[in-house]
């Protein structure tokens, strides 16, 4: 057995010796093969920068489109809000009603999307301004509400501050709110998404 083993380990030895090396020991075989190495590598490397990169574009796009629906939903909501305080100044707090009469015509603003923004992970992207006079918005509306009702205050002077709650956020941060929520929007359209195709509005 063993014999036969070695004798097999000289036969495949002999055809080595005579094979043609020269290829092998030849620079251009190296030089080749190493090459080919090299371009390999730099190709896994290539297609790994650019699913990267995909991959940091589409995440910044969804974050744009969050963005967008957010603030459009907010702005959508706090102009519905002026609306109704509009209109509970001018036919209760204005008018020297009694407390029960002002409670109930409470105008129980809707604040879905802004209680909702407090889960949501794209808020804190929302730009800091829009964060503050919201807050500083539904804060001086509903405490002018609750000292009217009160008599704390009196009608007339409920009535003018709550004009100059509303006047601000109808003249300075909805505009501004609104303007921003076009720069989304073109910004998206850079990356050849459009919101209306999105919202199904088309």
């Amino acid at each position: 057995m063993d014999v036969e083993n070695t004798s097999k380990v000289a036969g495949v030895m002999g055809k080595v010796k005579k094979a043609d090396h020269t290829e092998i020991s030849s620079s251009g075989f190296w030089i080749g093969h190493l090459l080919m190495v090299t371009a390999t590598i730099f190709g896994v490397y290539l297609a790994a920068q650019a699913g990267l990169k995909q991959a940091i574009i589409f995440d910044d796009v969804s974050t744009k489109q969050s963005n967008y629906f957010l603030r459009t939903s907010l702005y959508e909501e706090l102009r519905d809000n002026v609306k109704i305080l509009r209109e509970y100044n001018k036919n209760a707090l204005s008018k020297n009603s009694t407390k029960s009469a002002l409670k109930m015509q409470n105008p129980n603003l809707s604040k879905y999307v802004w209680d909702t923004m407090k889960y949501s992970p794209v808020t804190l992207e929302t730009p800091s301004y829009f964060l503050t006079e919201t807050r500083k918005f539904y804060r001086d509306a509903e405490d002018i509400i609750h000292k009217g009702e009160e008599k704390f205050y009196g009608s007339r002077h409920a009535s003018k501050l709550m004009t100059a709650v509303l006047d601000r956020m109808e003249k300075e941060v909805l505009p501004k709110l609104a303007k921003n929520t076009d720069y989304l929007i073109e910004e998206l359209k850079e990356f050849d998404v459009d919101v209306s195709e999105i919202q199904g509005l088309n």
